[in-house]
């Protein structure tokens, strides 16, 4: 299967890699910082509160992350995972564990020009395709590229690889629910 999900990639001009045990530690901490920062940080706080919907606001958003798309909160485990409730009490969310290793994929470009981030979103797009095809699941969680001190560490310093993208958590999970889209209309300017 990573041999699929690489060519997917390739195919867009992109790498994806799959760290090592060190790199992935690495990684993963990086994910724990970003984390840390963004709970720490107000502006963050507000963003993801402006995103999320919680309530009866839930039932009827047409964008955003609804309250019934959060997943559970985390219990146990090692994998990233960005709790969209925040600080915010979300009520019979539930709790559960995750797994204890966390299979995780970096997609890169050659530059770190817009070129390169369309073809980083549409390598993205592939793999993902390719991986439900598994199925595997798929998730971004890629808040620790927000930050350019640790974005520069997330790169593997022994393969000399380009610009990490995009950090993707692969794996096998439930069903998730679908979440709002607003239409096209409303987000594409053809003009």
């Amino acid at each position: 299967m990573r041999s699929r999900l690489r060519a997917a990639a390739a195919r867009e001009e992109a790498e994806l890699s799959f760290p090592g045990s060190w790199h992935l530690d690495t990684v993963l901490e990086l994910v724990r910082d970003a984390e840390s920062r963004d709970i720490l940080d107000p502006g963050g706080r507000e963003d993801l509160e402006r995103w999320t919907r919680l309530g009866p606001e839930a039932d009827v958003a047409t964008d955003g992350v609804p309250e019934y798309a959060f997943g559970p909160r985390r219990r146990d485990g090692r994998a990233p995972l960005r709790d969209f409730a925040g600080r915010r009490p979300v009520a019979d969310r539930g709790s559960t564990a995750f797994e204890t290793s966390a299979h995780l994929a970096l997609l890169y470009t050659r530059g770190d020009a817009p070129l390169d981030w369309l073809r980083a979103g549409q390598a993205h797009e592939h793999v993902l395709l390719e991986a439900t095809t598994a199925p595997l699941a798929g998730a971004l969680t890629s808040h620790p590229l927000e930050n350019d001190d640790l974005r520069t560490l997330a790169r593997d310093p022994v393969s000399g690889r380009g610009y990490v993208q995009m950090v993707l958590r692969l794996g096998y999970g439930p069903h998730s629910p679908a979440t709002p889209r607003r239409p096209v209309r409303d987000v594409l300017d053809t003009a």
